[in-house]
């Protein structure tokens, strides 16, 4: 009895009319129940394997049409020119300007990637430093390393309620936590430019959100917002002349 000759244009066929198929839909297709045989005849066509869904999913490479990310999506099935979520992982945070946070890493992924970030450091491929309470994974190599966390740094001085801001965002606790704690280490001063600031860059309401967020009274941060309107900042000075307390010494001579 002459064995079962089995056909990698099967597969093809079948993954040119779905676009993408998991492995029992193609061993169907190879009229087989060994997964072997499929994973055989994969390796005679060009293909992808989704990096989401635990790797199920499987494509063909023309089929795939990459973003500026080197990410593709169908149907809610995630493929990546990496190929693997590790690898995938790697590569974005080694080619971001100022590397990456895990929730923004999970947001652009749309898996959770805790894990793997976590086994990149651990075996050197990655690298990871605190900013702002929170764990920035950066490049392995030192150099690149630093650009990023300086540009990642810059960031958030420049804007540091830009995530409390962007409702797509994800802000988690910590991260709120983490910038508000940035904010609480301004002088008084600094803490009411920056509210009046970012109050602006709202606009209609942005006193109120950001005396929520900060925890500063309406009025200062409406009251920072108009010195900022007006250019009437004087720098050097926290208070306006004659506030704060007395000196000790003029109190004793009453």
């Amino acid at each position: 009895m002459r064995p079962l000759q089995f056909h990698a244009e099967a597969l093809v066929r079948l993954l040119r009319r779905q676009t993408i198929a998991t492995i029992e839909e193609l061993k169907e297709a190879l009229g087989t129940r060994v997964d072997m045989t499929v994973f055989r005849k994969l390796r005679e066509i060009p293909y992808r394997a989704s990096y989401s869904h635990r790797g199920k999913y499987y494509a063909l490479s023309e089929r795939a049409e990459f973003d500026a990310n080197g990410l593709w999506t169908h149907r809610g099935v995630h493929f990546s020119k990496d190929g693997s979520l590790v690898d995938t992982a790697a590569r974005v945070v080694r080619e971001a300007e100022r590397g990456a946070f895990a929730f923004e890493l999970a947001r652009l992924l749309h898996v959770e990637v805790k894990e793997p970030l976590l086994g990149l450091v651990r075996a050197g491929r990655l690298a990871r430093e605190e900013v702002a309470g929170l764990y920035l994974y950066c490049s392995a190599l030192a150099a690149r390393r630093r650009q990023q966390r300086v540009a990642r740094q810059v960031t958030i001085i420049q804007e540091p309620f830009g995530l409390l801001q962007d409702p797509a965002a994800g802000v988690t606790d910590e991260v709120r936590a983490a910038i508000i704690l940035f904010h609480s280490a301004l002088d008084e001063k600094q803490r009411r430019l920056y509210a009046g600031l970012e109050s602006m860059r709202i606009g209609r309401g942005g006193d109120r959100r950001i005396a929520e967020w900060t925890g500063l009274d309406v009025h200062t941060v409406a009251r920072g917002r108009q010195e900022l309107q007006d250019q009437e900042v004087k720098l050097g000075r926290v208070r306006r002349s004659g506030a704060g307390r007395k000196p000790v010494e003029k109190k004793r001579q009453k």
